[in-house]
């Protein structure tokens, strides 16, 4: 079911919530056709009630309710233009009549009808200042228009009030994300920040607000506003691994590895006597010195940590892959990636750490069948086992083939995760070329 329906079907759960309150002209005019007319609309007799409001109002132009009702018949049968007419005229007779027009201005709203749905919403709020649904509803619209601050006035509001719960007000945050684009999230977000910090006042004593304002800025990629967020949580947090995990994040994706490095020690030390948690961070460890090429450190890491547990496959698996990227220790590489692919025999990782292993000991047939197989468990998604197994492929003479494998890589490189790929590209054709007219 489309939005417009769910949006409807709401409206109408709303009517049988929120009773209509008839004018002296309704009151007046109230008799046996219109209770009739009534009842069959709320049996979902949506036609039958039409007919008999059609009637009464052939009697009596005059009649609002039955203009109400009738517009509302309509709206139940997603006749939104003769449901907006027919609710305008009961306004028309009846100016004061609130659910007249709490009702239009919802007929507003799922019409797409945004300008005019928050006028009839702000006369609304005007009317009833204190009513807690008419500033959700409205703030949905504000936020459908781009209109940042008025949504923000009734968010933060939601985000200090006492009377709701953390968690509901981190599902609300939530929606957002869920709802809106990148590019519109990016537009609003100084009033997120606005929001979590009156979140995180309403809450000092829990750990949820700033984990998930974190979360938020690692989103849009703020490592400054990570760590910074990260740092301060620790202060009122001492030793909470997650925030610093998040001061480790802001380090590394800055490049700043020697930094990440300290954070990772200082976490590693809180969580002695953990092993699982510990052996997570040695392997993350290890990638960072081999990242800042102090390759030594990053294999006396990895020994360290397959000492607690001589079978743990990640690492097993980057301490392989390490060894391959400096292709050194290969033999030893190859037996670690083994128990990975024992241990995972689908997981395309560790196929392709097995596979390029493979290749540099130039056993390229064995190492084709392991990028075949990871091509089957997400391997052609990977534009580093793509390049890898185009490079097999290159290197067995099957040339055509191993272009069409690194066009494919050179798709899914968007992050720029292999670097030079264009030049490897250009420089396999450039040679195979060569080859071509030296053969001639």
């Amino acid at each position: 079911m489309n939005t417009r329906k769910i949006l409807i079907r709401l409206a109408l759960v709303a009517f049988f919530l929120c009773p209509l309150t008839l004018s002296a002209s309704g009151e007046r005019k109230a008799m046996s056709e219109l209770v009739d007319a009534v009842q069959l609309f709320t049996q979902g007799e949506y036609k039958k009630s039409a007919l008999l409001l059609n009637a009464l109002l052939r009697q009596d132009p005059q009649n609002d309710a039955a203009y109400y009702y009738l517009s509302m018949c309509n709206m139940a049968e997603y006749k939104l233009g003769a449901a907006e007419t027919l609710m305008q005229k009961a306004l028309q007779l009846d100016s004061a009549n609130f659910t007249y027009r709490y009702r239009l201005a919802q007929i507003y709203a799922i019409s797409q009808k945004n300008e005019k749905a928050l006028v009839e919403y702000e006369k609304l709020m005007a009317a009833k200042p204190k009513d807690r649904f008419l500033p959700d509803e409205a703030a949905e619209i504000y936020l459908r228009c781009g209109k940042y601050p008025s949504y923000y006035a009734i968010a933060k509001g939601y985000m200090s009030d006492e009377g709701l719960d953390e968690e509901a007000k981190l599902k609300y945050i939530g929606g957002l994300f869920k709802d809106l684009k990148k590019e519109e999230l990016a537009n609003m977000r100084p009033y997120l920040d606005s929001m979590f910090i009156a979140l995180d006042a309403a809450h000092p004593d829990s750990k949820a607000p700033m984990t998930y304002w974190c979360q938020v800025l690692s989103y849009f990629k703020d490592w400054d506003g990570v760590e910074r967020a990260a740092e301060k949580s620790l202060i009122r947090f001492p030793k909470d691994t997650t925030f610093q995990s998040y001061v480790t994040f802001s380090h590394y994706y800055q490049g700043e590895y020697d930094k990440a490095a300290e954070s990772l020690l200082q976490e590693i030390e809180w969580c002695q006597g953990n092993t699982k948690k510990q052996l997570e961070l040695y392997n993350w460890l290890g990638e960072v010195y081999f990242k800042a090429e102090r390759k030594q450190k990053c294999y006396a890491v990895y020994e360290k940590a397959l000492k607690l547990s001589p079978d743990y496959v990640p690492v097993l698996n980057n301490y392989a892959y390490f060894l391959s990227l400096s292709n050194k220790n290969l033999k030893k590489a190859l037996e670690m990636s083994r128990k990975t692919v024992e241990a995972e025999p689908d997981n395309p990782t560790y196929l392709d750490t097995y596979g390029w292993i493979l290749y540099l000991l130039g056993r390229l047939e064995e190492a084709r069948e392991q990028f075949n197989h990871a091509k089957l468990y997400g391997g052609n998604d990977e534009a580093v086992i793509l390049d890898h197994f185009a490079t097999v492929l290159y290197d067995l003479g099957e040339y055509r083939l191993a272009f069409t494998y690194w066009e494919k890589a050179l798709k899914k490189n968007t992050d720029g995760e292999v670097v030079g790929l264009e030049e490897k590209i250009a420089a396999k054709k450039a040679e195979s070329q060569k080859r071509d007219v030296s053969r001639k």
